[in-house]
């Protein structure tokens, strides 16, 4: 099992920000320059945490928050 600050943590790095920006609530597009840039963290978090997420677990993913409850719910 992970951490959810572990997740968060591994966020703030892929995204360059400081953890401290990153709150549950902080909308993701807010964060990124694009929408490919997005795409391409959630390809390094699913490596880095050996899960597959699919286009339904990120149907309604719109914040930090969001993102970090379906991560730690696929890493169980």
């Amino acid at each position: 099992m992970v951490d959810s600050s572990v997740i968060r943590a591994e966020m703030a790095r892929l995204l360059r920000q400081p953890t401290a920006r990153l709150e549950t609530t902080t909308i993701l597009t807010g964060l990124v320059t694009d929408s490919l840039e997005l795409v391409a963290i959630v390809i390094e978090l699913q490596e880095r945490f050996g899960v597959r997420l699919t286009q339904e677990d990120l149907r309604d993913v719109k914040t930090v928050g969001d993102l970090e409850r379906v991560l730690v719910n696929k890493v169980r």
